[in-house]
């Protein structure tokens, strides 16, 4: 009987095995999974956690021949609504009285339009792996291992229907093999028409819309990362006025095809005191450092390691 039950675990251990997907093929789907969270029609509710913190967001999404249109309401504290009319998204703050709109090249997308489109170094920094099927959220979806070829970046795992592409859930995982974040969705209708009267903003904020506007043509700052770590690459580089801030602050981007690290140096204020040191939250570690008379912070979902090395290496070396 014993050995009956040990030839059924292995068994089912050989059935449940991640099978390894070629490199091409790997590419191809993940970059239909980015493509399907701008061109499919959906709206549902989807939950963040990190940390023992759960928040809940409401979502509209509507592409059709006229394009892309977006809204997304948050559920949980603060009322929140964010509106993406084709052309840029518009935040509405109530109780600070505000709206902000930021053109769609700079807002970071979210869930589930996590993956970038920039996907050609995946195999330099990752392998896929097909995790076999799960039901969630009312659907049969296809799961997905990005597992990292190095201690620079973190894993992913991915829920996602196969009919449309469209990604359902997605966790990112450290390297203990826990979870650190995730996104999910509880409820989603995929497909089908949508009311664009639910696309409108609903929140009652009386305030003229602050646009944050900086120069279109990429901007050669002169600032430089003398040492990115393997399969890191420069996607963006401008200009940036952020609220609370007099003056426009540089932003470097940089990808390694999955994740996206930002790169802040702005000029420190007479008497100021500079941050430095590491702070972490979630998947989200934070390394600022003073460089003379300037503040420089990098940012990204990325192991410790990662943004220290891109800060120490982050130098002026002139206009070109």
């Amino acid at each position: 009987m014993r050995v009956v039950v040990l030839l059924a675990c292995l068994l089912a251990n050989v059935a449940f095995a991640s099978t390894p997907i070629p490199a091409q093929e790997s590419l191809q789907l993940l970059q239909n999974i980015s493509a399907a969270a701008r061109r499919v029609t959906y709206q549902g509710t989807f939950i963040f956690q990190r940390e023992g913190r759960v928040e809940s967001t409401r979502i509209y999404h509507l592409a059709d021949h006229a394009g892309e249109y977006e809204k997304l309401v948050r559920l949980d504290g603060p009322a929140r609504e964010i509106i993406f009319n084709g052309e840029d998204y518009q935040f509405y703050y109530p109780d600070q009285k505000s709206m902000m709109a930021e053109r769609h090249d700079v807002a970071r997308r979210g869930f589930p339009a996590l993956l970038p489109e920039q996907l050609q170094t995946l195999s330099e920094n990752y392998r896929v792996e097909d995790d076999g099927n799960e039901r969630l959220a009312g659907y049969q979806a296809k799961v997905y291992r990005l597992l990292p070829k190095d201690g620079f970046r973190y894993g992913h795992k991915l829920w996602v229907d196969p009919a449309t592409g469209l990604l359902l859930k997605v966790a990112m995982v450290g390297e203990d093999g826990d979870v650190i974040e995730q996104f999910a969705f509880t409820y989603v209708k995929i497909g089908g028409g949508l009311d664009r009267n639910l696309l409108k903003p609903t929140l009652p904020v009386k305030a003229p819309l602050l646009h944050n506007e900086h120069p279109r043509d990429p901007v050669q700052s002169g600032w430089e990362v003398g040492n990115l770590p393997s399969g890191f690459r420069k996607i963006a580089e401008m200009k940036r006025l952020f609220r609370g801030k007099s003056d426009p602050v540089t932003h470097l981007v940089y990808s390694d095809g999955i994740v996206a690290v930002s790169v802040f140096i702005e000029s420190l204020k007479p008497g100021a005191r500079p941050m430095d040191g590491v702070a972490k939250q979630g998947s989200v570690n934070l390394y600022a450092r003073p460089d003379g008379q300037y503040q420089v912070t990098v940012v990204g979902e990325v192991p410790e390691v990662t943004v220290r090395q891109i800060g120490d290496s982050v130098a002026y070396k002139g206009k070109p």
